[in-house]
């Protein structure tokens, strides 16, 4: 007798523990993110950087867009599941075939070269998100809230928003691509 009690209660322990693990395991599927449309993605790229997309593809979990900002061509790489910005270049240009083109060409692994205003230097390779979010969060501790790509005359440069653990909010503003901090504010 005893020995069918302990093996019902055996039983039903499993049985508990396998119904548990299936539920886990249904409620991670059902609760993951669902890839973002191509849509979305457009209006995305175009809102944060502000320029017109002129090819768009989706390979794997990733978008591969090209955008013309400014006379400029760059190829974003975009994670579908979240909008994360994986990777952020220079291609090429789409200067008129009249205007004046490098005789020299450079591949994309590159780093491109381009004197800006007062002498300094800036590389046509734009930080990733994830790199600027580093840079930021060594300079002042906290919580990212945003990152805004913003770009003024020659200068393009981030616009990172933290929360700190004193509630206050701070705005770090980091170069492009070279990540050199050109300001740090706070507000109360």
């Amino acid at each position: 007798m005893r020995k069918k009690l302990w093996l019902w209660i055996a039983g039903s322990v499993i049985l508990l523990a396998l119904l548990f693990i299936g539920l886990q395991q249904w409620g991670r599927v059902t609760t993951s993110a669902e890839s973002m449309s191509q849509e979305e993605a457009e209006d995305l790229v175009e809102k944060r950087y502000k320029g017109e997309i002129t090819k768009i593809e989706q390979k794997n979990d990733n978008y591969i867009i090209e955008m013309d900002r400014k006379q400029i061509i760059y190829e974003i790489k975009l994670n579908a599941s979240n909008g994360e910005v994986l990777s952020f270049s220079k291609i090429g240009s789409s200067k008129k075939e009249n205007e004046k083109e490098p005789t020299e060409e450079k591949s994309n692994q590159e780093v491109q070269q381009e004197i800006v205003e007062g002498g300094e230097q800036q590389t046509s390779q734009l930080l990733t998100e994830s790199a600027v979010k580093e840079i930021a969060l060594k300079q002042v501790k906290g919580t990212v809230d945003d990152i805004d790509l913003e770009s003024s005359g020659d200068l393009t440069y981030y616009l990172v928003e933290i929360e700190t653990a004193d509630d206050r909010e701070a705005v770090v503003s980091i170069h492009a691509s070279t990540g050199k901090i050109l300001s740090v504010s706070f507000d109360d």
